[in-house]
C-alpha cells in the first residue's frame, strides 16, 4: 500500500468523522385568527379615535406556539403549528381589524404607528388558547381591558373579558376556528364598551370645561 493512499484514506475518515447528519427539517404550519365577521354597525353611538396598544402577557402567551392547557394547569404546545406572529401582536392586529369592521370609531391606530391620539386601549391578554378541562374541549381568551387617557395616562376604566367557545372536533385547524369565534364574541362586548366607556369621559370632560368657565357677573 503506497503511503500516498494511506494518507488519503486517513483523511477521508478524519473529514467523515467531523460530519453530523442533520435531522429533516419538519416544516411548520403558520395560523392567523379567522378574520372577524362583525359587520359596521350603526346604533349613533361613535368615538373619534382610538389607539390600540399591544397588550402584555404572561411568559407562556410571550411566543408564538399554538398552545394546550391539558387540564393539570400546564401548558403544552401544539407540534409544528405556530401562530403567524407573537400572540400579543396578533391579538392586538386582529382587535384593529374588528374596530375597523364594526365602524363606530372612527380613527384608528396602534401603538407602532407613532400616531397622536386621545384615549388608548391597552391591557393584559391573560389567556388565548385550548383548554382540556374535566371532558370539556374548550377554546379560551381571557383580556384585562384598560382604556387610558393618552396624555396623563391615567386609568379611565378597566374591565375583564373573558370568553370560552367549545371546540369541535380534532387538531389545530378545529383549535384556530374555535378561538376565532370566540373573539368575535368577545370583541363584540369590548368594542361596545369602549364606545360607551369614551363618549362617558367625553361628557365628562365637556362639563368640566364648562363649569371651568368664568360667568358673566349680573349688574
Amino acid at each position: 500500500m503506497s503511503k500516498r493512499f494511506l494518507l488519503s484514506t486517513l483523511l477521508l475518515c478524519g473529514a467523515l468523522s467531523t460530519c453530523t447528519v442533520l435531522p429533516k427539517r419538519v416544516p411548520t404550519d403558520l395560523y392567523q385568527l379567522p378574520p372577524s365577521t362583525l359587520r359596521a354597525n350603526s346604533d349613533g353611538q361613535t368615538l373619534r379615535g382610538l389607539r390600540i396598544d399591544t397588550p402584555t402577557t404572561s411568559d407562556a402567551l410571550g411566543g408564538s406556539r399554538v398552545l394546550v392547557m391539558p387540564g393539570n394547569n400546564s401548558f403544552q404546545a401544539y407540534p409544528d403549528a405556530r401562530w403567524s406572529a407573537p400572540t400579543a401582536l396578533l391579538w392586538r392586529d386582529w382587535l384593529l381589524d374588528a374596530f375597523w369592521r364594526d365602524g363606530r370609531v372612527s380613527a384608528l391606530s396602534t401603538s407602532s404607528d407613532g400616531l397622536q391620539a386621545t384615549l388608548e386601549l391597552g391591557g393584559m391578554l391573560r389567556a388565548l388558547h385550548h383548554e382540556n378541562l374535566q371532558g370539556l374541549s374548550l377554546a379560551v381568551i381571557r383580556y384585562d381591558a384598560n382604556l387610558i387617557e393618552a396624555g396623563s395616562r391615567n386609568i379611565l376604566a378597566s374591565r375583564r373579558f373573558e370568553v370560552s367557545e367549545p371546540v369541535s372536533g380534532n387538531g389545530v385547524n378545529a383549535v384556530v376556528s374555535a378561538l376565532g369565534i370566540a373573539a368575535d364574541r368577545l370583541a363584540a362586548d369590548l368594542i361596545l364598551w369602549t364606545v360607551q366607556q369614551g363618549q362617558q369621559q367625553g361628557q365628562q370632560q365637556g362639563q368640566q370645561q364648562q363649569e371651568a368657565q368664568p360667568r358673566a357677573v349680573q349688574p
